[in-house]
């Protein structure tokens, strides 16, 4: 897939608000306990030299939670998070690539803050950072990063070489069940990859996805669309699929999915996998899946909404 497509689809969400999405309601859960310090987890993004790192959730127990907080309490926790010269842990592919450090908080003492957005009263805090990795990074980024340390696996065996071969046939089996013929895939975008998760008998996963290239923000949102995403574990060369997502029709009905990224969150030797999930137009959803016996399953689900007020009209 086309990552500039994917980093434009992000960076949209901070220059407007015009998407139709419905009022925000109040918080079902309880505000979120900021007294015990907890451990936040953000999304890291924009270009290399200049990104900005945005909170997503508090990770306690290996679980992560949504942030539910009033004006007064994003203000402390960008106080606690977002003061200049705080570090944040960074991470990529399962792996711990050294830090960020943040350069300035979203609403530093008697400075405008960070930045704001058309029709919104209260922006969730964002902070402008400067990244000290320990690999070198791309022109775009998107990594994660959190509060405290996450330790990760360390492995050193290495990858198989080949993803593609595998992937499609994989890829090529759920959309064969979803009832996508070959001549649709061959207008799809393919993509595979081997992660180093420490799920199943090689702690590795293959991912393999198909997604529509005009399946972003910048896309008409008009015809038909197909998104295929698979993971799997390979055992002695016998691949176990282990969860699948196949939505297909009409493009501004399709559930797309991709990959963000995976960490350990929670120090049980497997990843944690975050994709990203989302409607043409719509606010995209930040999922968390987790491996248990043999599967990944969706464990959370939050809207990556950076507004958490509107001004009425």
């Amino acid at each position: 897939m086309r990552r500039t497509a994917v980093i434009a689809s992000i960076l949209t969400l901070l220059v407007g608000c015009d998407k139709p999405t419905p009022e925000a309601a109040a918080p079902a859960a309880p505000l979120t306990d900021l007294t015990s310090s907890p451990t936040v987890l953000f999304q890291v993004f924009g270009d290399r030299d200049g990104p900005r790192a945005a909170p997503i959730a508090i990770v306690s127990g290996g679980n992560l939670s949504a942030i539910a907080l009033d004006a007064d309490g994003w203000r402390m926790l960008d106080s606690m998070v977002f003061t200049a010269g705080m570090r944040l842990s960074l991470f990529h592919r399962g792996r711990d690539i050294g830090f960020a450090e943040v350069e300035r908080g979203m609403w530093p003492a008697d400075e405008d803050a960070l930045y704001s957005l058309p029709g919104c009263r209260a922006p969730v805090p964002q902070a402008a950072l400067r990244l000290d990795a320990t690999i070198p990074l791309e022109e775009s980024v998107e990594l994660l990063a959190a509060s405290a340390p996450f330790a990760q696996r360390t492995e050193s065996k290495p990858l198989p070489a080949d993803a593609d071969s595998p992937g499609r046939t994989i890829a090529g089996a759920v959309a064969a069940e979803a009832e996508v013929g070959a001549e649709e895939l061959a207008n799809l975008e393919f993509h595979a990859r081997w992660l180093r998760t420490g799920a199943g008998a090689e702690g590795r996963t293959l991912l393999a996805t198909f997604l529509d290239p005009e399946a972003g923000d910048a896309g008409p949102g008009v015809g038909h669309s197909t998104n295929i995403f698979v993971l799997a574990e390979d055992s002695a060369g016998v691949f176990n699929t282990s969860y699948r997502h196949s939505s297909s029709g009409e493009a501004r009905a399709v559930d797309f999915m991709r990959l963000v990224n995976h960490a350990d969150l929670d120090g049980d030797g497997i990843a944690e996998i975050v994709a990203e999930g989302w409607r043409y137009a719509g606010v995209p959803d930040l999922v968390l899946l987790k491996y248990r016996a043999g599967r990944w399953r969706e464990t959370f689900r939050v809207p990556m909404d950076w507004c958490t007020q509107r001004r009425q009209p």
